[in-house]
């Protein structure tokens, strides 16, 4: 316990002494100004405008000091802590799980998210926090907090506990939504992250080493920050996190990011540190890229991803641009904006008439710097969605209007008993001729044809590797696993998978993993 208290002594000194230096750079005024609070509706989702509503605001004390009192006492009922119990195998050497390494960095003696508990099955716990969004327990956190749960649970403020229900999750974005059965909640409305500045005063509030109800103050350092974790599991991911000096600390991910008038501008995910603990930076996803995604997942089950259908580069990147300008023998500068590097055939960028070595400016009119701002605005649209955008060709200006589509070229939305197993996959299959059968010993099974990044080649398969059966259902055709995959996606709970197959050298192995 010793150990922890200094870690976050440690950890709010080095918070306190940034935000003090900041906050005496302009001393000589007479009060601290904070912006008026935008008051906003308390629907789940939406904003709007609601005279009636109290404000929320910050102030100065009688030394000059900013006072987060008030803050903290509208927001801190309605951040919780969220608990992980899972049966998986994500364990080290030691015996200790530690599925937080992949955000933290955490050492092999690291404490604080983990907890070896006394459940049947030898349930292992994990320590995260969430954000109340709505009175009737929908409750917001990052994916990587209940991945793999077997249970979660969550304990509010007043320490009340509730099992929580996984609503959905969002890996690309690492949100998840949770629900439970309670209402007249507290909770936190959304505010517009586009609206936030670099220098304004935020508060995180989260529930480090699993320590209740903590609250740190800092600036927002820097916007639209890319730091390549997401993008590591998943290369559509969305990154484009907000930078602070809050001091946040293993088991605040999920936790809240305020402004000074008590609204929700982010969900902590990240720090960065070699350590696992907080060495002065913290990200956070922004609330707008938040709503988003949970509205999509409460609305139609599953995330809406829309796509430009192009890949490239920043033009911020020195050295890839040097190595362009080598191989095409053009003379493009570093300069702000996104180099088109390939334009994917079917795609919306192809039919506007987008091509590779066009650098984009802007989309809708805001400018767009890097691949964050990119993959940020774009990753707030649906398919069907149409975006203005600018880019400079041969030295001239451009526009072209672009319908963006989704990555199988569709311009509609879909629900989640609509995907594909393709989609859900990875993979292609064909039948298995009657000699495999005979030299393999099956009378029934079908062979993975293609396989691309997706679920299946996360767990080691490949092409070549015969599927035998899906929860004990025997594959013969690849009609077999549309069917029931639809089935399971229409389940309105996180479901399990099991795949039964057998390597091509004859090895019989099970995997699985979950739906939702």
């Amino acid at each position: 316990m010793k150990k922890i208290i200094t870690y976050i002594i440690i950890s709010s000194l080095m918070s306190s002494v940034v935000t003090i230096a900041a906050y005496k750079k302009y001393s000589n005024e007479e009060s601290f100004p904070f912006p008026s609070s935008s008051v906003i509706s308390p629907s789940l989702m939406k904003t709007s405008s609601n005279p009636s509503a109290s404000l929320v605001s910050s102030s100065a004390t009688t030394t000059g000091y900013p006072d987060f009192t008030r803050v903290v006492e509208k927001t801190i009922h309605a951040v919780v802590n969220v608990k992980n119990y899972s049966r998986k195998s994500n364990v080290r050497g030691n015996g200790r799980m530690d599925p937080f390494d992949f955000f933290f960095g955490f050492p092999d003696d690291s404490f604080g998210e983990k907890e070896k508990t006394s459940q049947k099955n030898d349930f292992i716990g994990l320590h995260g926090s969430g954000v109340i969004i709505s009175p009737n327990g929908y409750i917001v956190t990052n994916n990587h907090v209940v991945k793999d749960a077997d249970k979660i649970e969550i304990t509010l403020n007043n320490q009340r506990s509730y099992r929580a229900k996984l609503i959905g999750s969002d890996p690309s974005t690492d949100i998840a939504l949770l629900k439970i059965n309670e209402n007249n909640l507290p909770f936190i409305y959304f505010s517009d992250s586009n609206k936030v500045k670099v220098g304004e005063w935020v508060l995180a509030i989260g529930n480090p080493f699993d320590l209740n109800s903590t609250v740190t103050a800092g600036i927002i350092s820097a916007k639209n920050r890319s730091l390549g974790i997401l993008r590591e599991e998943n290369q559509a991911a969305i990154e484009s996190f907000f930078q602070t000096d809050a001091a946040v600390n293993p088991g605040n991910s999920g936790g809240a990011l305020v402004n000074t008038n008590g609204e929700l501008i982010g969900i902590n995910t990240a720090i960065s540190s070699n350590s696992g603990n907080f060495i002065g930076y913290s990200f956070a996803a922004p609330s707008n890229l938040v709503r988003k995604v949970i509205q999509d997942i409460k609305k139609y089950g599953t995330v809406q991803r829309a796509f430009l259908g192009i890949k490239g580069m920043d033009l911020s990147q020195d050295e890839y641009l040097k190595a362009y300008n080598n191989e095409t023998h053009k003379n493009i500068k570093q300069q702000q904006g996104f180099l088109v590097g390939e334009v994917l055939n079917g795609s919306g960028a192809y039919e506007a008439g987008i091509k590779k070595g066009d650098i984009i400016k802007s989309i809708n009119g805001k400018r767009i710097q890097n691949l964050a701002d990119l993959s940020f605005i774009v990753g707030t649209k649906h398919p069907g969605d149409k975006v203005k955008v600018s880019l400079i060709r041969n030295g001239k200006i451009k526009s072209f209007d672009i319908t963006l589509r989704d990555l199988q070229g569709r311009k509609k939305i879909r629900k989640k008993e609509e995907i594909s197993s393709y989609e859900l996959l990875g993979a292609t299959f064909e039948s298995v001729g009657k000699e495999d059968k005979k030299y393999f010993g099956i009378n029934h099974g079908i062979r993975i044809k293609e396989i691309n990044p997706g679920r299946l080649s996360n767990m080691g398969m490949e092409e070549g590797d015969i599927i035998l059966s899906i929860n004990g259902e025997k594959m013969e055709t690849s009609s077999d696993v549309d069917q029931i995959l639809s089935r399971l996606l229409k389940k309105c709970s996180v479901t399990d998978v099991t795949i039964k197959s057998i390597k091509q050298n004859g090895q019989v192995y099970i995997v699985g993993f979950e739906i939702n």
